[in-house]
């Protein structure tokens, strides 16, 4: 057929140009999959891998934030129940109940032996403390329980908040192991061989058993010194004097502000051993085998409360503590504002005596880990969970969890 010829005589003419461009475009095809859509895809799965590794990052980051929240909630117990006893309005609130019911007539004048005989109870149902703050007048009951109060429920608040906050940092240390083997394995190393030895494993829980001297001594001095503040804002003001929220609010305030401004014995030098014989203390109570391993400097554990002592001698660590403190307070009043006036009338004036009868119910919801119904959309406890969320504690967590030699 002509047609056929034709194109046979065309391929036989261009046979070499024909072969020669078949040939230059498989190698073009060819060097274009290598260089371009294998490495395209390449891309891709380097991509996929970076963003796999940063999720888990991010996962155990949230997961170590977490463990943090539980372990405050299972602490504190251990930590408000002593602050709860050393502080023990309830019974002042009792003695002020026995004096009401004596013949006001003798209230003021009765002694120890005359209340005894007024009593409805009877000499049975009194013991030692009772009998004592029976001794004292109304006025001096009074004055006790308004210090006693407002004092535990700011120990409880400091105490909490320096509890969560060492917490936050022991446990961001610690993590940024397994942070660094992820970041090595993103950037195309390989982690170190090997599993964590059971020695390795022990210092890091000799390390966070040092949080034994806020449980078992910070919290008095932290209490000690807020009672000593309280009672010096507090002292002209009696039971049935009128104040509104705000100047309360105020009040508590400026206790604050001292306690954070003390430059001699700051705040957190009471949350962590940072003093070398509250060190010792508090290894002899823990793990004395490793009080004459201080000096080793090469020590894993030395290292950690080296890095401990530096990061709570910072400003920022005293500014984060401040937002925390001032979160607690916050919801107290809050609290407080939403029992005494259900309308938010802010400017409504309240005897003392009133506030004091809410800071004690504030006291007890604030030491209670058990979980209840806080609102419809939150249950726990309403101060640690508030506390847990402020955004100053997130970016202090994080630094840590990052920063890494």
């Amino acid at each position: 057929m002509p047609v056929l010829s034709s194109l046979g005589a065309f391929f036989r003419r261009h046979k070499r140009k024909i072969m020669f461009t078949s040939a230059a475009s498989v190698t073009a095809y060819l060097v274009f999959y290598q260089f371009v859509i294998k490495r395209f895809r390449n891309f891709q799965n380097t991509l996929k891998h970076e963003l796999f590794v940063k999720e888990q990052i991010k996962r155990r980051y949230i997961q170590t934030q977490t463990d943090c929240y539980l372990t405050v909630l299972a602490l504190l117990p251990v930590l408000t129940r002593p602050i709860m006893a050393h502080l023990p309005t309830e019974s002042l609130t009792a003695a002020l109940k026995r004096k009401k019911n004596v013949n006001r007539a003798l209230s003021e004048s009765l002694t120890t032996e005359n209340l005894l005989v007024h009593s409805e109870e009877g000499s049975s149902g009194l013991d030692s403390e009772m009998l004592l703050l029976l001794a004292k007048s109304k006025l001096q009951l009074w004055d006790d329980l308004k210090v006693k109060s407002i004092s535990r429920v700011l120990a409880l608040i400091y105490s909490s908040s320096g509890l969560l906050l060492l917490t936050r940092l022991q446990l961001n240390i610690l993590a940024r192991k397994s942070y660094l083997e992820l970041a090595i394995v993103m950037a195309g190393g390989s982690p170190q061989a090997g599993t964590q030895n059971s020695y390795e494993y022990f210092i890091e829980q000799s390390y966070l058993s040092l949080s034994w001297w806020l449980l078992n001594h910070g919290w008095l001095q932290i209490s000690d010194r807020l009672e000593s503040l309280v009672e010096s804002k507090f002292i002209q003001i009696s039971p049935k004097t009128e104040l509104t929220m705000e100047t309360f609010s105020l009040l508590l305030s400026e206790v604050n502000i001292e306690v954070m401004e003390n430059k001699e014995s700051p705040i957190l030098h009471l949350v962590f051993p940072v003093r070398y014989e509250d060190l010792i203390e508090t290894l002899m109570n823990t793990n004395p085998e490793l009080v004459n391993e201080l000096e080793n400097k090469d020590l894993n554990l030395v290292k950690l409360i080296n890095e401990t002592n530096f990061i709570f001698s910072n400003t920022f660590t005293l500014q984060v503590m401040l937002s925390l403190v001032q979160s607690g307070l916050a919801t107290l009043c809050e609290s407080i504002l939403m029992q005494l006036n259900p309308q938010n009338q802010a400017d409504r004036s309240h005897k003392l005596a009133t506030f004091l009868a809410q800071v004690s119910v504030q006291s007890g919801m604030l030491s209670d880990s058990k979980s209840y119904i806080v609102d419809e959309e939150s249950t726990g406890n309403i101060y640690l969970n508030r506390i847990n969320d402020v955004e100053a504690l997130d970016d202090f967590s994080a630094s840590i969890y990052s920063n890494f030699e």
